[in-house]
């Protein structure tokens, strides 16, 4: 029996395979062992993230009643996830929070595992969720209590997949059979919780999400299941909500559904009306994916014996999908052909089609069962057309290739080398393999194609053996194969060989009744009408192909046509390039004749300019001497001036020492720290690059360090600087130094009496893009009361004064809490 195409799946294999699997996959034979290794060497980056990961699904995956594999989970799922939070590595958090989540849930900390809800997303909330759901569908139907927080998170993770992720959430699948493990969940449970989801969602308005919950639940319900609620019943459940809430197309998508399923339980003419039906109101709204549709007719006349019919749904299948150019089922309508054409015993036929659907076939996946059984098909009706020997090699090279996944595939591949080497003659390599065949029907169920194909290939190795008893057996259990399995040609060649083997048995009355079978079988399937049909058919698809082949033929002619002309048109165009080409090249020649006249003109020019520019490079270097002249000499005069105050200040501090008037001793002081400012200036302009300005950050932090030091006030008075990094020019770094030296000088001497402690702040910004600021503020005591400081009369005072006219600018100065004065300039431009 050929698989069926199903085209209702939901939630997409990303998402739902990672309920079941673990977060990510590594070698079991590294164990914990290897992933520590690798984590202590491991820095504090998203890879260690991902291994710490590795290592709590590690634990995850062996707790079972060890809680401290559980907890070893959980530890490295909270290491995870804190080094995720530092790395501000999102996903890496998020799944670490759901890890987290699965593990708390295995020590049954259940509030826990809820308050992580609100820190994963999308997909991981939605995982979330329904291990939370599965934990209380476990807990609440042992304890007979009502299924009420099992419903509450699944109804949670439903809106989630739908809001959260709406590209992976359909209204046409089942995401049930991913939900729930039902090695730990019966399907009885998950019938219960679905049932009491829809009673708590149904409501007017609410059909859609209602009949996509029946949906889902009748794709987790086996096919022959008939107790208690049904796959039939789920789907006619759904059937009804979306023809009331006016859902058309998925109303037709359900009857297509229902039709399917009783094609599968082999209610065939049933089936087929169902099909037929939906085939016409598929038509009647415009519906062009009928190549679906077709499919399921193909193989419901198939397995009725209507190959005529069978052939037909075959083609118009083929016709639907090169015209809706949706060829994702291709290899299936392929193998509908195949099949039909070995049945009806037309091997070349069936041979072209089997190579279609192996061509560039991977064996890996879910098709490596159904790829094995269809290489099978393909080597017997190579055999047919007398190619054993390609048949071996084919079959050969397949089990080289792709080790076969399960034991269906497996019988399929051991029963295709028993054949072919059985076909060659090769009798003792047919015996090994049929062997290992009988072993394995003890490990194959009824329900399934693979064990009809593989009791009637031991039917005919026994009846070769002449073993008739057993060849009665198998053949009997090919024949009494579930309904829907065996098509009418494979059930009329079963009774065929049962003939046979109760004739060899001498049970002629049961040999008369299979022959008679196989007889009204046989006639009703190969008549002279169907097959007269069948040859129409053919002819018909022969022509349609040979038509377009001829429209092939005539396109690619008039294709040529159309590249002879525009080889013409380009050869032309050529001519016509190269006659233009000649008149340029004449027009450039005449050019360069004029331009050569020219160049021996610029050639004159250009000596006398190589002679100009030679006089002005001998210019330009005596200036730039002159200016390494003039610069140090400026750097000299800088120096000598430096060398100059040092010496006055040298001088005035020998003379303070023999001064016994106290106000002469402060006198010369102050005035020693006047030459200081101007001396500092003077050194900084000798030894920067720049002899024209100061820096004036540095300057002024030297100038408080070195007032600082000389009234020596240790740490009570406290300097604060907030100098913007700008250059003066030296004209008005001399007053500013001199203006902030009496500044700070006062504010040392007098703000502070009593060695009082106090703070000083000095601050040079600009005030608008022209303007300069510079404010000295203290927290001291103060001016006099009633000081008038226009009248008063005091050196320092007249002093900034001055210096603030000459700096062109304006002096305030404001007695509150402090003296703080501000001195605003316009900043001189070089």
């Amino acid at each position: 029996m050929p698989y069926y195409n199903k085209t209702v799946i939901s939630l997409p294999v990303i998402i739902i395979s990672m309920l079941t699997a673990p977060l990510f996959s590594f070698s079991q034979s590294s164990e914990s062992d290897q992933l520590l290794k690798e984590l202590s060497k491991a820095r504090n980056d998203t890879g260690q993230v991902f291994l710490l990961l590795k290592l709590g699904q590690h634990y995850l995956s062996k707790t079972g009643k060890l809680s401290k594999e559980a907890d070893s989970a959980l530890y490295f799922a909270d290491k995870a996830f804190t080094l995720s939070n530092t790395l501000h590595f999102a996903k890496g958090k998020n799944v670490a929070g759901l890890l987290k989540g699965k593990s708390l849930i295995r020590k049954n900390s259940i509030s826990s595992a809820i308050s992580l809800l609100t820190v994963v997303h999308d997909s991981c909330q939605f995982i979330l969720l329904t291990e939370l759901c599965k934990y209380y569908l476990v807990k609440e139907t042992k304890s007979g209590q009502k299924l009420d927080s099992a419903t509450l998170f699944f109804e949670r993770a439903y809106q989630v997949a739908i809001s959260a992720m709406p590209d992976k959430w359909t209204k046409r699948g089942g995401h049930a059979n991913r939900l729930f493990n039902f090695d730990t969940v019966s399907i009885e449970l998950v019938k219960k919780l679905y049932v009491e989801t829809t009673d708590k969602i149904r409501k007017t308005g609410n059909e859609n999400s209602e009949a996509i919950l029946w949906h889902d639940l009748a794709h987790i319900i086996p096919t022959r299941d008939t107790i208690g609620i049904t796959r039939l019943y789920c789907l006619e459940k759904a059937l009804f909500l979306f023809r009331k809430a006016g859902m058309k197309i998925e109303e037709i998508d359900l009857l297509k559904c229902i039709a399917d399923l009783n094609l599968l339980r082999g209610k065939l003419d049933l089936a087929e009306n169902q099909l037929l039906d939906v085939l016409q109101r598929y038509k009647a709204i415009g519906f062009t994916n009928l190549h679906y549709t077709y499919d399921l007719l193909t193989v419901t006349y198939r397995n009725k014996g209507e190959l005529n019919k069978a052939l037909l749904y075959g083609l118009k299948a083929l016709e639907s999908m090169e015209a809706t150019h949706d060829s994702a089922s291709a290899r299936t309508f392929y193998h509908r052909l195949a099949t039909i054409y070995r049945e009806l015993g037309q091997p070349e036929k069936s041979v072209e089609w089997y190579r279609k659907v192996l061509r560039g076939q991977t064996y890996s996946g879910p098709n490596n069962l159904y790829m094995f059984r269809d290489a099978g098909f393909f080597a017997r009706e190579l055999i047919k057309l007398k190619k054993g020997d390609e048949a071996l090699q084919f079959t050969l090279s397949n089990e080289a290739r792709t080790e076969p996944i399960g034991v269906y595939a497996e019988a399929s591949l051991l029963s295709s080398l028993a054949y072919c080497y059985h076909a060659l003659g090769q009798d003792e390599m047919a015996e090994k393999y049929y062997l290992k065949l009988i072993k394995l029907t003890d490990h194959l169920e009824q329900d399934n194609e693979i064990t009809t194909d593989v009791h009637y290939e031991l039917g005919q190795y026994f009846m070769d053996k002449q073993q008739y008893e057993k060849a009665s057996v198998n053949l009997n259990k090919a024949l009494n194969a579930f309904a829907g399995i065996n098509s009418l040609s494979v059930t009329k060649d079963i009774y065929l060989m049962l003939y046979k083997s109760d004739s060899a048995m001498g049970n002629y009355l049961s040999a008369i009744r299979h022959l008679m079978k196989h007889k009204i079988l046989n006639d009703s399937i190969f008549n002279e009408t169907k097959s007269r049909q069948i040859e129409e058919l053919q002819v018909q698809y022969e022509t349609a192909k040979k038509q377009k082949d001829i429209e092939s033929l005539n396109n690619q002619n008039e294709l040529q046509q159309i590249r002879v002309a525009e080889a013409n048109k380009a050869k032309n165009i050529t001519l016509a390039a190269v006659v233009l080409l000649l008149v340029i090249i004449g027009l450039m020649f005449n050019r360069y004749l004029i331009k050569q006249r020219s160049n021996r003109k610029l050639e004159v020019n250009q000596r006398e300019l190589d002679q100009k520019n030679i006089f002005l490079e001998t210019l330009n270097a005596e200036q730039d001497k002159l200016l390494k002249e003039k610069e140090w000499l400026i750097r000299e005069v800088h120096h000598r001036v430096k060398n100059n105050l040092q010496m006055v200040t040298s001088l005035l501090n020998t003379q303070t020492n023999y001064l016994q008037d106290e106000a002469a001793i402060l006198a010369v002081k102050d005035s020693l720290r006047r030459m200081q400012v101007m001396s500092l200036i003077h050194k900084k302009l000798y030894q920067d690059e720049n002899i024209s300005s100061i820096g004036m950050p540095d300057y002024i932090n030297e100038l408080v360090r070195y007032l600082h030091e000389s009234f020596n006030t240790g740490n009570r008075i406290v300097f604060e600087q907030t100098i913007e990094p700008l250059d003066l020019d030296v004209s008005q770094a001399i007053p500013l130094g001199l203006i902030i030296n009496e500044s700070i000088v006062n504010a040392i001497k007098y703000a502070f009496p009593d060695e009082q402690a106090g703070k000083v702040s000095i601050s040079l910004q600009h005030d608008g893009p022209d303007h300069l600021l510079l404010s000295i503020s203290d927290n001291g005591i103060g001016l006099p009361a009633g000081l008038d400081i226009v009248k008063h009369n005091s050196l320092g005072l007249d002093l900034v004064q001055g210096l603030a006219k000459q700096l062109n600018g304006s002096l305030h100065i404001e007695n509150n809490k402090g003296v703080h004065i501000k001195v605003k300039f316009i900043i001189l431009n070089k």
